[in-house]
């Protein structure tokens, strides 16, 4: 029998994060540290000048059945193509553990770097270079139920370019392999 594996978004403090399973709803970045599926309250602002950022989101597998076998091999990508609109982009980086996102709530988020989320693998990239030719590797492997490998951290960033309004969505996927089948 294959292992249950869902996604869940972290949001809160470090010490007692919020876990919000969004395997199958979107999860929408804005300027606070909340999961939303469509909240608008505290949108990102288009800048005057330079550049604004959503809270960062921080993705984490999680096994929530599992019958022998192990899950590994986690890989993350998207299409390819940034379907945001100008003046936005979206950036990721893999972390190996858990960082409460900050900023100026309703307005922008602090940015993504190895400063602000010390436990973060590098520097961030766009997270259109990663496809399913080419994705995002996360490290991870386990044979029990409860939380899986490395979070995939992402932060969308605005420009003066950008729309108002919100953006269409954009769909990322989790690939693993699962010996438990």
């Amino acid at each position: 029998m294959p292992a249950t594996v869902i996604i869940n978004r972290w949001t809160g403090t470090s010490g007692a994060p919020t876990k919000t399973n969004v395997t199958s709803i979107n999860s929408r970045l804005n300027a606070e540290d909340a999961h939303s599926t469509a909240g608008t309250a505290n949108s990102i602002l288009i800048p005057a000048a330079g550049t604004n950022y959503s809270f960062w989101a921080a993705f984490r597998l999680a096994i929530s059945a599992i019958t022998g076998g192990t899950v590994n091999n986690i890989k993350w990508f998207t299409d390819g193509a940034n379907s945001l609109g100008t003046g936005v982009a979206a950036n990721v980086a893999t972390a190996t553990s858990y960082v409460q996102a900050t900023g100026t709530v309703g307005t922008t988020g602090n940015i993504l770097n190895t400063t602000n989320y010390a436990t973060l693998a590098g520097a961030t990239a766009s997270a259109f270079t990663y496809t399913s030719g080419s994705p995002l590797a996360v490290s991870g492997s386990s044979s029990a139920t409860g939380d899986l490998g490395d979070f995939v951290v992402l932060q969308t960033a605005i420009s003066t370019t950008a729309a108002q309004g919100a953006t269409p969505q954009e769909t990322v996927t989790f690939r693993y392999d699962d010996t438990s089948s």
